[in-house]
């Protein structure tokens, strides 16, 4: 018999000596967004997504660009409009990173958790592309009803 367990969480020390994913990713996410600030704050011409050129369908991502202007420019409704799911996985890495940040230069214990089933694995896999292909239909709705 399978049993489901639910996914739990818990808080452990860093191991003396063990990688420190919190640091590594915290540095990725940061360079990143610095790089990317800085591309959209200096005016720079934003790169013409191949898929969208290639189809005339918009790809999954995007309105991501757009968005990520409009949060520059204090407008978040705007920005929720270009690209839903796009903009709650920015605010998710955007917590990520303050708890990268807090947990490293603290030298806090770290969230972790515990194996999940296969059976709870195949449902977060299927509920994640559940969201993508929903936001990708909104995208694609949206040009529509943009261009008709």
């Amino acid at each position: 018999m399978n049993s489901v367990t639910p996914l739990s969480f818990h808080w452990r020390p860093l191991i003396p000596g063990a990688h420190d994913p919190e640091l590594t990713w915290g540095l990725v996410v940061a360079a990143t967004g610095v790089i990317g600030a800085g591309w959209l704050w200096s005016g720079l011409p934003t790169p013409l997504c191949p898929f969208h050129a290639l189809t005339g369908i918009p790809c999954p991502t995007c309105g991501m660009t757009r968005g990520l202007r409009c949060l520059l420019h204090g407008d978040i409704s705007s920005a929720f409009l270009f690209n839903p799911l796009g903009m709650l996985v920015f605010f998710g890495t955007l917590i990520y990173l303050l708890y990268a940040c807090i947990v490293v230069m603290g030298k806090l214990p770290r969230l972790r958790w515990e194996t999940i089933s296969r059976r709870s694995a195949w449902t977060l896999r299927l509920l994640i592309a559940f969201l993508i292909a929903a936001n990708w239909l909104f995208l694609i709705l949206r040009e529509r009803a943009m261009f008709q």
